[in-house]
């Protein structure tokens, strides 16, 4: 895998399983895993991007879950607007 964080025509958003720090839905008792594979994201679904109350780059996902990575900011919102615009493209290597 030679990226970190690419997007798709189809508005996906990959992010490398080593850059995902955690993937939880607040009030919940477990939080999901990463198995090793890329997490894939459909931008549409994304409600907010920010930070957490740690301070980790975050995406807010309409069904509530919150996908908490260690990527700068401006990554994640190049990201988020390419995937919205639908175009290929590899943010990170």
């Amino acid at each position: 895998m030679s990226y970190t964080i690419k997007t798709t025509k189809e508005g996906l958003i990959y992010i490398k399983a080593s850059s995902i720090i955690r993937v939880s839905r607040p009030n919940s008792i477990d939080g999901a895993k990463v198995l090793g594979g890329p997490l894939i994201i459909n931008a549409d679904h994304i409600t907010l991007l920010s930070f957490d109350t740690e301070s980790k780059v975050t995406y807010f996902m309409m069904n509530g879950f919150q996908i908490s990575m260690k990527i700068l900011f401006q990554e994640a919102e190049e990201a988020l607007q390419y995937a919205k615009s639908h175009v290929d493209k590899i943010i990170k290597d």
